[in-house]
């Protein structure tokens, strides 16, 4: 893997109107603002693209660098010449700096996930979730459960997207939910899941696991065709012209 070296805009540069030029920032605030663990920041002092900073007696003892927001926005304005040094630098780091290799790109985006789990885990801890299921599993509607532990109704399918336990404990719950009963004829079809709106006395559109499951393969055979549809249409636009060469 090659290393080059290319002029890049500050990664202070995208936090700069949140750094108070009055404030003393650690390392540690640094990351904050950063969005970026603290090994990285210390990284980044390490290699001289925090230049500025000065060492001041921490209280648990010991002592820690230090910079003043005024420090920080002149960094940020300031353009940073970056070597791609794949020993040097962590890959995290030279992706937020512009390198997009595929060693770089994939470090990016297990550390983006990460963030984003750990972001889901604070908002929608385990004792909400294990309320949430409680709730449904005794009768009442996913958004209305979601609602009285403080989420959306998103966030807790989002998270049943990438969390297998959740998502088996959530089917298992809705089941809770079911309008027709299993044995219906109508039960995990697209009849069940709509219901009858607007008949008298008709049946409520079901949201239990098996109208869900029908709903959810509906809607990957839709974006599947969606999908053909488009290319399709492309290749019918880039047919040659009757009678001339390409």
């Amino acid at each position: 893997m090659s290393d080059t070296s290319v002029v890049a805009q500050h990664p202070l540069a995208r936090c700069a109107e949140w750094i108070d030029p009055q404030t003393v920032y650690t390392v540690a605030g640094i990351a904050r603002l950063l969005g970026m663990s603290v090994s990285s920041v210390k990284g980044m002092a390490g290699y001289g693209w925090l230049s500025g900073g000065r060492m001041q007696p921490h209280v648990r003892g010991g002592r820690q660098r230090v910079w003043s927001g005024l420090q920080l926005l002149q960094l940020a304005n300031q353009p940073l010449v970056v070597q791609y040094d794949h020993e040097r630098y962590a890959p995290v780091t030279l992706y937020r700096v512009g390198c997009r290799c595929d060693v770089c790109a994939q470090a990016h985006a297990k550390a983006a996930m990460v963030q984003r789990r750990a972001s889901a885990e604070e908002t929608f801890p385990v004792e909400s979730r294990r309320q949430l299921l409680e709730q449904v599993a005794g009768g009442i509607p996913v958004d209305q459960a979601a609602a009285t532990v403080g989420v959306t109704r998103s966030r807790v399918y989002g998270r049943a997207d990438w969390d297998p336990d959740f998502a088996e404990e959530l089917d298992e719950a809705t089941w809770a939910l079911c309008v027709a009963g299993e044995d219906s004829p109508v039960c995990g079809t697209a009849g069940g899941y709509r219901g009858q709106p607007g008949r008298l006395n008709g049946r409520p559109a079901c949201r239990g696991t098996a109208c869900r499951e029908w709903r959810r393969g509906a809607g990957r055979e839709e974006r599947a065709a969606a999908t053909q549809s488009e290319v399709g249409s492309v290749l019918q636009a880039t047919e040659p012209l009757p009678g001339r060469r390409v």
